[in-house]
């Protein structure tokens, strides 16, 4: 069994295991899912909890349930961490939020050691035996999550102490008992290749920090990864393609040794996460901002200072004839600071929220570059992303009480993205509040939906990457900025992930649309999907300012697009409700309420007005922001156009107005006639039993006088025949009842229209 078990296990097909334990009992599906973020089911309108509190106690008590079930059997144990460690092998793969993948692996590798002395002395052997592996794996993650980070030293030390545990395993493997061969076997081999990965991870890591740092030759760290790739034991394709992918990025680094590489001098660097509020205009939002948010509480932190307008120059000054124009209320908040797993400081952001009038609200961190080279920028610019390192970010408290007060420091998060979704939805909550909380205000925002706006003031190169290379010789001409090694990771947008070390060293020079929108030699723009460059060499600072206010506004308009889209949806969702509702009246006409009817119509009507308004505002807004007459500058107003145009803004336009368009035509028009035609049709049946019981009371009276008129005859009888008391009671009650009965048919007969 057990070789059969461990042969599939090397030849990289984990369903035999799976199966085995699930025949022992093992619910296999759970520990699948305790690595995974998305193995629960999703909330509507809550966020996925990346790593719920708790989870490695968890992970504790479901590994304790099925070691159990397999703690008779032969390596039993060792059989259940090594598929343990397969589910999280699998799950880093495709996940770059690592800390589900640490508590799986941490809270099993407790749940053992704690009950290492109640198991037989050989499976007790065989566990320790996995164990260090699971270390191994963990420390790789560590690795991982150090790169994404912009930490090579941490990355080739975590690399390191892997390596070293899979020495752990193989030394544990060659003393297993009799028995324990095949899985002896395969743990020897499974630490060798480790080792071998993880010590070329290493050297590749220390060459290139030694590389950016003082030029140091990367040719035989180049040749330690071509053999790593070539090595016996590392027969796994996954880990051999890592190692190209560093390969690659080393030759690409060390393509031309004494090129001119760019270093920044001076400029400036601010990441912004647009965002929406729904339910709330934003006049109103503004004015809320200015008048109470100076005690509200926004991730951990209560703003320092509150503005009822934004620091805008002139050019903002516009001329619309409404009197409309980009304006706001700024809420500062504590300084950031990013630090790592160790509790480092790596970056720190000046932070603040900017409300606007006309809806594109964004959380923005800036801070300042000086002299910083293209591996340095790589991670800062990184550090917009979702997919950045785990790590801390926290405001920083300040010195003295009064600003510890203002800004405490709080639990932190790990990535500068979930701060600013945080204080979104805080900002959103706080309006919520302000308001009486009924109005349902939400914030529109995901963590993916960032811009990172670089203004360059001043700019240098100097020959070869080394940080302190000399002589520096400034850069006066885009043509020489554009041409400087590193450069590039200006040029391109920040990547979802970091698949090798330094791989922006093999991006495309000019890899993103370009525009030179004024006409110095030293100015040039650059606009990508999630960045905007402003290179400004020889400009003064202060005319920098003022594109920079542009890039930024254009960069703040995916919030606004985002609560736009996410209103539609709203709208989309009430209609198909209301054709739901409006089917279910005309699935039976006759038994259809028309009070219900007649609501549901109410409601429709309510629902156009509704969606006529937001289009009059959506539409007036999206005017407003591509007229001239938003600004007073029309170069101002050619670089917003430009930047607007690379941005696809025109696009997402046409869309957000055909979607209206679709809605308010292809959605509401079938459902308004529909209710109408019910409508009609329950009016037609009314109007025609209406009509039908007054002509049978009519036809009914008539025969009754008929019948009534017979009473003539019985006077005749009576004179006549000189009828008696009881003869002309007789001839009453025949009178009557032949009345009724003539009346009664009538009646009866006019109602079912015979």
């Amino acid at each position: 069994m057990l070789a059969e078990l461990t042969g599939a296990l090397r030849g990289g097909d984990a369903r035999p295991l799976r199966e085995w334990l699930a025949s022992r009992g093992v619910d296999t599906g759970s520990l699948r899912g305790l690595p995974r973020w998305n193995a629960d089911p999703p909330q509507d309108g809550v966020p996925s909890v990346r790593r719920p509190p708790g989870r490695a106690d968890r992970v504790v008590e479901e590994v304790a349930g099925q070691l159990e079930k397999v703690t008779g059997e032969p390596g039993g144990v060792a059989l259940l961490l090594l598929h343990l460690l397969d589910e999280v092998e699998e799950a880093f793969e495709l996940s770059y939020h690592f800390g589900l993948l640490w508590d799986t692996l941490r809270g099993a590798g407790t749940c053992v050691r704690d009950r290492l002395d109640a198991l037989p002395a050989a499976e007790a052997a065989a566990a320790r035996a996995v164990l260090p592996l699971l270390s191994a794996l963990d420390e790789e993650i560590l690795a991982e999550n150090a790169v994404t980070s912009g930490l090579l030293t941490a990355q080739a030390e975590a690399s390191e102490r892997a390596a070293g545990h899979c020495r752990e395993t193989a030394a544990a493997a060659r003393s297993l008992p009799a028995g324990h061969e095949p899985l002896a076997e395969y743990l020897t081999h499974a630490a060798a290749r480790g080792e071998v990965y993880n010590h070329a991870i290493s050297g590749v890591a220390r060459a290139v920090t030694a590389h950016l740092e003082n030029g140091a030759p990367l040719d035989a760290a180049l040749a330690a990864l071509t053999a790593a790739e070539q090595h016996p034991r590392l027969d796994d394709r996954k880990r051999v393609s890592v190692l190209r992918a560093h390969r690659f990025s080393l030759t690409a680094l060390r393509r031309d040794p004494d090129a001119d590489w760019l270093r920044v001098d001076h400029g400036t660097l601010s990441l912004l996460y647009p965002f929406a509020l729904r339910g709330a205009t934003p006049e109103d939002v503004v004015e809320l901002v200015a008048g109470t948010a100076a005690d509200w509480r926004l991730a951990d932190a209560v703003p320092v200072q509150v503005h009822a307008s934004l620091e805008l120059d002139d050019m903002w000054d516009g001329s619309d004839s409404l009197g409309r124009r980009y304006d706001g209320a700024r809420a500062e908040l504590p300084d950031v600071v990013v630090r790592d797993l160790g509790g480092t400081e790596l970056s720190r952001f000046g932070a603040e929220i900017i409300f606007s009038r006309l809806g594109n609200h964004f959380v923005r961190f800036h801070t300042e570059l000086l002299d910083v080279t293209p591996a340095d920028l790589y991670a800062l610019l990184f550090r917009a992303a979702p997919e950045h390192g785990s790590g801390a970010v926290t405001f920083d408290p300040g010195p003295g009480p009064a600003a510890g007060g203002a800004g405490a420091a709080g639990p932190g998060r790990p990535r500068l993205s979930d701060l600013a979704l945080d204080l979104a939805r805080d900002a959103a909550a706080e309006v919520r509040a302000a308001t009486g909380g009924t109005n349902g205000v939400q914030a529109v925002c995901r963590p993916g939906m960032f811009q990172a706006v670089v203004a360059v003031h001043e700019a240098s190169v100097a020959r070869g990457p080394a940080r302190n290379a000399v002589p520096r010789r400034e850069v006066r001409t885009i043509e020489e900025f554009a041409a400087a090694a590193g450069a590039q990771v200006l040029t391109n947008p920040v990547t979802h992930l970091v698949g090798s070390i330094a791989e922006w060293s093999r991006y495309a020079t000019r890899g993103a649309s370009s525009s030179t929108v004024v006409g110095m030699t030293g100015d040039w723009t650059v606009s990508t999907c999630n960045t905007t460059l402003l290179v400004g060499l020889g400009a003064a600072g202060f005319t920098m300012s003022g594109r920079r206010m542009t890039a930024e506004f254009a960069a703040s308009l995916d919030g606004l697009f985002a609560g736009w889209s996410d209103e539609l949806a709203g709208h989309y969702r009430r209609t198909r409700d209301f054709q739901r509702r409006a089917e279910e009246a005309g699935a039976d006409p006759a038994a259809a309420d028309p009070a219900a009817l007649l609501e549901l119509a109410r409601e429709l009507d309510a629902e156009k007005i509704r969606l006529h308004d937001f289009s009059v505002e959506a539409r007036s807004a999206m005017a407003l922001i591509r007229s001239p007459s938003l600004v007073s500058s029309p170069v101002e107003a050619q670089i917003l156009e430009r930047l607007l145009e690379e941005s696809g803004y025109s696009a997402r336009v046409r869309e957000l107005v055909r979607t209206m368009d679709e809605v308010a035509h292809e959605q509401l028009g079938p459902v308004i006639e529909k209710i109408a035609a019910q409508r009609a049709g329950q009016e037609d049946r009314a109007d025609a039993r209406a009509e039908r019981r007054q002509r049978a009371k009519l036809d009914s009276l008539l025969a009754v006088i008929a019948a009534v008129g017979i009473s003539g005859l019985g006077q005749i009888l009576q004179s006549g025949y000189a009828v008696e008391a009881t003869g002309s009671a007789l001839i009453v009650t025949a009178i009557v009842l032949l009345a009724g009965f003539v009346g009664g048919w009538f009646y009866l007969a006019a109602r079912r229209g015979t």
